[in-house]
């Protein structure tokens, strides 16, 4: 059977054989819980359409497996038994959350539960590098040390600065050289030099994750809420969230929302359009435009520091400089056009302004209201929100989430029982 477009094996309801129904509907009460909290087999059963006859056998298995657990008994006014909720457990098992960046690597071990078990930094080159898939592998196979006792791993999850081929294992990226890196499979044969032949490797672009963590966090029910996320740290980078996880596209590549055309004679970006959004509002562009730096000088900045960057175009703007509050009010117009395309094409319950967008939005939103007033009036649109953060992308996290989502999608292939 092909795989709907845009999500992953993992995110797929299934039928046919018995083995794949009971797959499916382990996921269902996983992700029930995941997305609820704590709550009562009668509502859980409710909320993923089961009997309670199937609900008794498949929370009895996802105990075994340490996946789920019982809490203690909970007396509710009137008359009636106490019940006793069921919450997520998964606490033996391992995950990895990894963001690798073009001079060092982030990674971030918790437990499926969500249980923090270690963060470091690992200085890192690949750009130089003939083979920078291999040094990611070896990177990652030394932090198989940092697993506590009495944890395994079962997903890893990695972000990445650039394009996930269709085959979710190979990357391109301008940032660090590659052009088809064979990243998963180099990982996955590190994973198997040390014994772990059946943990789930996951490749995901770096603003895919920041959306998909921007979204799980800031909007009240993700898992049935369409967000569309425009953030970055110098540049812009997109992603389209529904439903609480990462629309892909036919290929992975779906959300490249930061590369809308927006100008006409815009400047060109690295993509090789022109007049693309992230060409008109990246950093380095603002700062040359608001005469705050020339273009050498900018690019430096943005290069090696891109928060004192940002720091400048805030100072400007509170400051009342006129050609800084005309650079931020022309980056709102267009943001504001990109914007527009995406309610009209798209129709999210949410945009959400993160990274550096969201430090700036105080000075954007003027302009970015005024550009989405006619649509706003619409009826299919008069709800959409606009939601800002400006906390910088949480990339390492977002892959954290995503790696707990392989095991929750895949119980029966990456977990066993315990007792």
């Amino acid at each position: 059977m092909a795989e709907p477009i845009g999500l992953r094996d993992g995110n797929v309801s299934r039928g046919g054989g018995s083995g794949e129904l009971r797959q499916s509907n382990l996921t269902a009460i996983l992700r029930y819980l995941r997305d609820h909290g704590p709550s009562s087999r009668h509502d859980t059963a409710r909320g993923c359409g089961l009997g309670v006859s199937t609900m008794t056998d498949l929370v009895g298995d996802l105990r075994s497996r340490r996946l789920v657990v019982e809490l203690d008994p909970i007396r509710r006014p009137g008359a009636g038994r106490p019940t006793r909720p069921i919450a997520l457990d998964g606490e033996p098992w391992c995950v990895m959350g990894v963001h690798v960046e073009v001079d060092r690597v982030h990674v971030h071990g918790a437990t499926v539960g969500g249980t923090d078990l270690w963060r470091e930094t690992l200085p890192a080159v690949f750009a130089d590098n003939h083979d920078g898939a291999t040094v990611l592998a070896d990177l990652l196979g030394a932090q198989l040390d940092r697993i506590p006792e009495g944890h395994q791993l079962v997903a890893v999850e990695i972000a990445v600065p650039g394009y996930v081929g269709p085959d979710g294992m190979t990357v391109t990226s301008r940032a660090l050289g590659w052009d088809g890196a064979g990243v998963g499979k180099a990982v996955r044969a590190a994973l198997a030099e040390a014994g772990l032949t059946d943990v789930s490797v996951g490749i995901s672009s770096d603003f895919h994750l920041a959306g998909l963590y921007a979204a799980r966090v800031l909007l009240n029910d993700p898992s049935s809420t369409v967000a569309a996320y425009f953030g970055g740290m110098s540049e812009v980078g997109s992603a389209l969230v529904v439903n609480g996880e990462i629309f892909r596209g036919a290929g992975g590549g779906a959300g490249d929302l930061a590369h809308l055309h927006v100008q006409a004679d815009g400047p060109q970006c690295w993509c090789g359009r022109h007049g693309c959004l992230n060409s008109v509002v990246r950093i380095q562009e603002l700062l040359v435009r608001a005469g705050l730096r020339d273009a050498d000088e900018a690019a430096e900045l943005v290069l090696t520091d891109p928060e004192q960057a940002v720091g400048l175009l805030v100072e400007g703007a509170r400051a009342n400089q006129p050609e800084v509050c005309h650079a931020l009010d022309q980056a709102g117009s267009s943001l504001g056009r990109a914007v527009d395309d995406v309610l009209g094409s798209v129709n999210p319950h949410a945009v959400i302004l993160g990274g550096y967008l969201g430090h700036l939005a105080p000075f954007l939103m003027p302009a970015l209201d005024r550009q989405l007033r006619a649509r706003v009036h619409e009826g299919p649109y008069a709800d959409t929100q606009i939601l800002v953060t400006d906390e910088d992308p949480p990339v390492t996290a977002g892959a954290v989430l995503a790696a707990r989502d392989a095991c929750l999608y895949d119980p029966l292939a990456l977990t066993t029982p315990l007792r």
